[in-house]
């Protein structure tokens, strides 16, 4: 079976938190290996780091266990979860993220069994995860470790609103390099331009009116707009500090208007 796991948290860096789960990850599986996502994700923010996970995990092999170390209070939502989707295992509280993550009939979900040992609940992440994938490596089922259950309905969206005109999006997140990463994937853009002539309007009036293929197909310190790795839309300035620069968070917004061919007359 495959022993990976990734982590994906709102620890934030050199946190004692992010050295416990490895140190603990590494004392109960040692021949497991153990990749750090990102613990940057802003604290409690679900959709980011749904959209953050959604665009990497399927580059891991199947059978990789992800565990997702955000919002985990048992006292609050009264439930953590291992849910299996296209091959790999989710390990969370139910709190939302799963419906942000996947189509909740196309998942299996499981409510995992603990107990009531208060102490265990304060890090729910190191002390009830990391066991329990444990004794999953183990045996490689988990029979006797969780129960058929389902995930909470959505509570937010990282959907994009469309219309045969246009596409309206968000910034989902900013990379180290200081690029905006919107949730407008390049097989909705293309569905929905079929190859039309568009303008895309971010804080306020500032547009860009051209798709770059990549950096080098623009001028330095030109606004340029391209489909990264995971074919998510970028917003970036080249050689400079895109997000900074244009005025753009996460959450701000992206609109993108297809222009018919009257317009272009």
């Amino acid at each position: 079976m495959n022993s990976v796991i990734t982590l994906i948290s709102d620890y934030g860096a050199g946190s004692p938190y992010t050295a416990a789960m490895l140190g603990s990850a590494l004392t109960l599986m040692p021949q497991t290996k153990v990749i750090e996502l990102s613990h940057h994700i802003p604290p409690f923010d679900l959709v980011q780091a749904a959209f953050f996970l959604k665009s990497v995990y399927h580059q891991f092999p199947k059978g990789t266990c992800h565990l997702i170390c955000l919002d985990t209070s048992i006292s609050l939502h009264k439930k953590l979860l291992v849910v299996e989707a296209n091959g790999h295992y989710f390990l969370g509280a139910d709190n939302g993220i799963f419906s942000l993550l996947f189509d909740e009939n196309l998942v299996q979900a499981y409510k995992i069994i603990t107990n009531a040992d208060a102490h265990l609940e304060l890090f729910p992440e190191k002390n009830i995860f990391l066991p329990l994938l444990t004794k999953f490596f183990e045996q490689g089922s988990f029979e006797g470790l969780a129960t058929r259950d389902q995930i909470s309905p959505k509570k937010q969206s990282i959907q994009v609103t469309e219309d045969e005109n246009g596409l309206r999006g968000t910034v989902m997140f900013i990379d180290g390099y200081s690029n905006a990463i919107t949730n407008i994937h390049k097989s909705l853009f293309e569905n929905t331009g079929k190859g039309r002539a568009f303008i895309l309007y971010y804080w306020g009036k500032h547009t860009i009116e051209k798709l770059s293929a990549n950096f080098e197909d623009s001028n330095a310190g030109d606004d340029i707009m391209l489909f990264n790795e995971n074919q998510y839309l970028m917003l970036a300035i080249n050689k400079g500090k895109g997000a900074q620069l244009l005025g753009l968070k996460p959450g701000s917004n992206i609109i993108i208007e297809f222009q018919e061919e009257t317009d272009l007359i």
